[in-house]
């Protein structure tokens, strides 16, 4: 049976799939803040990412037909089975954009080097050799946990409501993740 080639998937990413450590540690931030949420009212406020949703966003591509998905695919098959481990730290969550005008919670990404940069780099030249827009904004690594809600964004107790503890509840504080595979999501 022969694939429709018009259809369109909600969107299309390139990033990295997440170590069982790493997921777990986030889920533990995501209960933890649910229950903060929970504690002020504000339980409806955040649509949270299933735990194997979580992932590390190299390159958002939005909405793409399959057939695009397809070629961006076949342009990267190879490129990436020799990669080495990247070794980043998963910092604790924060709100995005701004603490003031919320729109998502999630955990910047670190790493000593610049080899997660460099691998967004080369990310993007196989974006612009397939022909198709990317996503322009400065690449800052980071993993979303969940997204306010529109009719939350805004609201005076989430702007005020401190998202880390005095004590952080579970350890390790940061968490470390060796990523190693790059995939079209």
């Amino acid at each position: 049976m022969k694939a429709d080639t018009k259809a369109t998937r909600a969107n299309c990413f390139l990033g990295c799939s997440l170590p069982d450590d790493a997921v777990s540690w986030l889920c533990a931030w995501q209960r933890h803040l649910q229950q903060k949420l929970s504690a002020t009212g504000l339980e409806r406020a955040v649509g949270w990412v299933r735990p194997e949703s979580l992932h590390l966003t190299l390159v958002f591509l939005g909405p793409l037909p399959d057939r695009e998905c397809q070629r961006l695919q076949d342009l990267l098959d190879g490129r990436f089975d020799s990669l080495s481990v990247l070794d980043t730290m998963i910092q604790p969550p924060r709100f995005f954009p701004k603490p003031t005008r919320p729109r998502g919670l999630w955990c910047p990404v670190i790493e000593s080097g610049k080899r997660l940069q460099q691998l967004h780099g080369v990310l993007l030249s196989a974006v612009d050799e397939a022909d198709l827009i990317h996503d322009s904004k400065p690449f800052r690594p980071h993993i979303t946990l969940g997204r306010v809600r529109r009719r939350f964004q805004g609201r005076r107790e989430l702007k005020g409501l401190p998202l880390l503890p005095g004590k952080v509840p579970f350890q390790p504080h940061e968490q470390n993740a060796g990523l190693e595979q790059v995939h079209l999501f």
